[in-house]
């Protein structure tokens, strides 16, 4: 007995070993080429400051430039302030990271479909911010930059301010990790309670828009990149199957 449990643990330990390993690097390529898409736009400073012109015009266009005024009616309450900054920094890696940790330990299959769509939409979202360089609403006019303000803040780290794009306002990688972590929740985990998570994504769109580190805009093109990701990786069999008759295509399999 104790021999065979012996030889299931090494087979454990070699199986998943190997994919936490395989997921590590996985998530580390992600890190490193979010750091050098900000040496590609450190320059473009100018672009990024007249696109964020372009992108509070289409709000006004939109109905949607609404982000100065609800600013200016939680900055007298330090204590709202200042636990909004706090969500801000800590939950976007922090939490996603938890998070990912939790799925490959409750469900190695459900994990993988999660991180596929996580890697998707990190990558397109890293293709903007080069194609669509944007100053946050923090560094405009009307605006308070609540973190230099209340605190607390990050980018006072040189460490931060070396690995992090200020100008990748679009889109809101907050955001859009933050619908992942919801989606992989709700997917992975049978607790009638696990709908509350949907107040993750809900809560960090408000902390990105009330501390002026992203526009409505910048959430709304987040939720639209995970909906495609989630689309293109995961559309109904059916349609799938309707997709490969029209264009010919034979089914691939995706590891």
């Amino acid at each position: 007995m104790e021999r065979r449990q012996s030889v299931l643990t090494r087979i454990w330990h070699a199986h998943y070993g190997g994919r936490l390993a395989r997921e590590l690097a996985l998530l580390s390529v992600m890190l490193y080429a979010y750091k050098y898409v900000r040496f590609l736009v450190n320059e473009r400073t100018d672009i990024a400051f007249a696109n964020a012109k372009r992108v509070l015009q289409w709000e006004h266009w939109m109905l949607l430039d609404s982000e100065s005024t609800l600013q200016q009616l939680i900055l007298p309450h330090r204590d709202i302030v200042v636990g909004l900054n706090r969500y801000y920094v800590t939950f976007h890696f922090i939490g996603t990271m938890a998070f990912l940790v939790w799925a490959f330990a409750r469900s190695l299959q459900d994990y993988t479909k999660v991180r596929r769509v996580l890697l998707a939409v990190t990558a397109g979202a890293l293709v903007m911010h080069v194609a669509f360089p944007l100053a946050p609403p923090r560094m405009m006019p009307g605006f308070v930059d609540t973190m230099a303000q209340f605190g607390p803040n990050p980018y006072h780290s040189d460490g931060v301010r070396e690995f992090a794009n200020q100008y990748a306002a679009m889109p809101s990688l907050h955001v859009g990790w933050a619908i992942i972590v919801a989606y992989g929740v709700i997917r992975i985990s049978k607790s009638r309670f696990r709908w509350f998570i949907g107040a993750h994504p809900a809560m960090t769109m408000m902390a990105v828009v009330l501390t002026a580190n992203h526009y409505w805009l910048d959430g709304i093109v987040a939720a639209a990149l995970v909906a495609w990701a989630v689309w293109v990786l995961y559309r109904p069999p059916e349609l799938a199957l309707l997709s490969r008759r029209v264009t010919g295509a034979q089914p691939q399999t995706v590891s």
